[in-house]
């Protein structure tokens, strides 16, 4: 348990704010009672791939506010995320760290329905003035369907979130940066197969959809949609 408090402490500290929607196979996990862990591995795609990194929404490349800074904006591929889940009664609690970002979930779980709410911990204002609420989080609406005496789980879901995904600054001259998350909103679905494999662990596979509501790539006169894709493995235990 101290390990998982310095674990933590840890994030916080190092954390930016970008913030994804958790797992909804893990989040309808409803194991034996105990503290349920979570660990979730995801590969992400994103569509027009090769204009979005140039010229993404017409974020704009050159540094601001300051000139004397430089910001990297391109989005991670890979992402990773542990929590803790508790269930009481139909209603479930948690919190963990989506990559290095502190986040809390919570929401209604039964065995064909779950809606699931989360949102990060960050507020504060970074560097980049077109990104002035750092807040991330959204809904998900759950709908599944349990076989072979509740061992194995299919889901189908629907989402709408405020995703940051990562990207950082640096100031000219020094090797160090900090993070400055972009902000997007994002309307999607997706669907899970899920199930237990051991007395005390279970796994699931997700894929999730994602459109981006916020920015679009830009080709001349016309605006292109941007996409995303995510795969997720996660694995649960008691």
């Amino acid at each position: 348990m101290r390990l998982n408090v310095i674990f933590l402490t840890v994030a916080l500290c190092l954390c930016g704010c970008a913030v994804h929607p958790p797992s909804a196979a893990a989040f309808m996990e409803q194991g034996d009672g105990d503290l349920q862990k979570n660990v979730t591995a995801s590969y992400v795609w994103v569509t027009k791939a090769d204009g979005y990194l140039e010229s993404y929404g017409n974020v704009k490349t050159k540094p601001l506010p300051n000139e004397d800074y430089s910001y990297n904006n391109m989005e991670w591929i890979f992402q990773s995320s542990f929590d803790f889940q508790k269930q009481i009664g139909n209603f479930k609690m948690g919190a963990g760290v989506d990559w290095l970002t502190p986040f809390v979930q919570f929401g209604f779980v039964s065995e064909y329905f779950g809606v699931m709410g989360w949102s990060n911990l960050c507020l504060w204002r970074f560097e980049k003035i077109e990104h002035d609420l750092q807040w991330g989080g959204g809904i998900t609406i759950i709908e599944q369907l349990p076989f072979y005496f509740r061992k194995l789980r299919v889901g189908l879901t629907q989402h709408i979130s405020r995703n940051g995904r990562e990207a950082y600054q640096n100031k000219y001259g020094e090797l160090s940066a900090s993070p400055a998350p972009v902000f997007y909103d994002e309307i999607g679905g997706g669907m899970y197969v899920a199930g237990i494999v051991g007395k005390r662990l279970g796994m699931g596979l997700e894929f999730r959809y994602g459109r981006d509501m916020t920015y679009k790539i830009v080709n001349g006169e016309t605006e292109e949609p941007i996409d995303r894709f995510t795969l997720m493995l996660n694995v649960q235990w008691w």
